[in-house]
């Protein structure tokens, strides 16, 4: 059996258990067999183990329900591997459909075929990680319109909004930069890196405190929304931040959103796009940041 058909068969298991909630064996067996999967339950129990050593996902039997979940305290960055699950069963889908009909793409638009830009540097820079290995590369900075040779230690790999970034030590710094994978060229494989990994990992964890990649030092702050019922549906279906809260408003028709982070650019961004259907409450000199960009935005439009 391939390499590939069993990696396939890992993904459905880890996506059914983590869909279903406390799935049976038996329901598992169930769904490998419709999808044509025909395994024993022994083998079932090995490809457990397998997800565990492979993928960092425990899956845990819980006797009260009978059944199998994902146990989101012993596994590895849960929510970062359902996205990369996510993008992976989306090509699989794409190359089974042009496999059985080249026509499968007129079917399907995408936002913006820019953000594919960059995406052959990926195994590039995923195998300079793993083998601890430094990047080097020719970075097209946007700003200054300049192109500049670099070389940096990459640390990992972070998505936002469909654009994919490279974050990394530049040699001889000692502070962690961005770089937009669309902007870079002549893309290598360095020597071996020399440098201490844990402190520059720590540093990306100040992109928790953020959205978007626009960190600063300042603390995080507890933003309090009033966001109207109708908006806070597409909230909740796609979260601005993870800290991100909600429970009904006094007012019918609204509810209270909150989150903790330091409200950046994107942050502040993403506030204006809801427009008419959200209020900044607290704090107050959040509230009249938003005020102030409302008015200039305003001036606009009655300057003649």
């Amino acid at each position: 059996m391939s390499k590939y058909h069993i990696s396939r068969r890992l993904q459905f298991i880890i996506q059914f258990i983590y869909d279903e909630t406390y799935a049976s064996k038996e329901r598992i067996l169930e769904f490998l067999n419709d999808k044509d999967f025909n395994i024993s339950s022994r083998t079932l129990e090995r490809d457990f183990e397998k997800i565990k050593s492979d993928f960092g996902i425990e899956l845990t039997y819980n006797k009260q329900h009978n059944g199998y979940y994902v146990d989101k305290e012993k596994s590895v960055k849960v929510a970062s591997f359902f996205k990369f699950l996510e993008l992976v069963s989306l090509a699989d889908v794409f190359a089974d459909g042009l496999k059985n009909n080249t026509s499968t793409l007129d079917y399907v638009q995408f936002d913006d075929s820019s953000n594919l830009k960059g995406l052959n540097n990926l195994e590039t820079i995923l195998m300079a990680i793993k083998q601890e290995r430094d990047l080097e590369f020719t970075h097209h900075n946007f700003y200054f319109k300049t192109y500049k040779e670099k070389v940096i230690t990459p640390i990992i790999v972070k998505e936002y909004i469909n654009r994919w970034f490279v974050i990394g030590v530049p040699k001889g710094e000692y502070e962690i930069r961005t770089y937009g994978i669309e902007r870079i060229f002549n893309i290598k494989l360095g020597k071996l890196s020399t440098i201490e990994r844990a402190p520059y990992l720590e540093q990306t964890n100040r992109f928790k405190n953020i959205i978007g990649l626009r960190y600063t030092d300042d603390k995080p702050e507890h933003i309090v929304l009033k966001v109207s019922d109708l908006h806070l549906k597409y909230l909740e279906s796609l979260p601005l931040h993870h800290s991100q809260k909600s429970k009904p408003h006094t007012d019918d028709g609204f509810a209270i959103v909150t989150y903790d982070l330091i409200p950046n650019y994107e942050f502040i961004i993403e506030i204006l796009k809801m427009s008419i259907e959200t209020e900044v409450l607290e704090p107050q000199w959040f509230r009249e940041r938003i005020k102030k960009e409302v008015e200039q935005i305003y001036k606009k439009y009655t300057n003649k």
